[in-house]
């Protein structure tokens, strides 16, 4: 089978792409521009959206800082909780950043935790 047969991954179209990575500290930031289909009727992202994004990404962070942690165990993939809450209304053509974390308790890994926060490009305040 080729990788061109392999489904696509669920909400990997979406048009956010990862702009660096640092594993050690378990951090990984992205950038998408909203797109019209993006948005709800209440002019937010859709929460759908922000959670797949989040889901997907925080996944393979979480994997590859518990790796970086704990080698020689089986890397830890799923967080205990996903919360989703969008905050401000948002217009097509915006320019996000997706910044997403372990926050310290991860360290230890018994409780994997990971954040996704979503702010505008240009002003980090929205």
């Amino acid at each position: 089978m080729t990788t061109s047969m392999l489904p696509e991954m669920y909400g990997s179209s979406v048009g956010a792409h990862v702009v660096d990575t640092d594993i050690e500290n378990g951090t990984m930031r992205l950038k998408m521009c909203v797109e019209a289909e993006h948005i709800t009727t209440s002019g937010v992202l859709d929460e759908g959206l922000v959670a797949t994004i989040a889901d997907n990404h925080t996944t393979f962070l979480l994997m590859s800082h518990s790796l970086s942690v704990q080698p020689d165990q089986m890397p830890i993939s799923v967080s205990i909780c996903l919360t989703v809450h969008t905050m401000a209304r948002i217009a097509p053509g915006t320019d996000i950043e997706i910044v997403c974390s372990t926050p310290l308790a991860t360290s230890t890994l018994k409780q994997p935790q990971a954040a996704a926060v979503f702010v505008d490009a240009h002003d980090n305040r929205i």
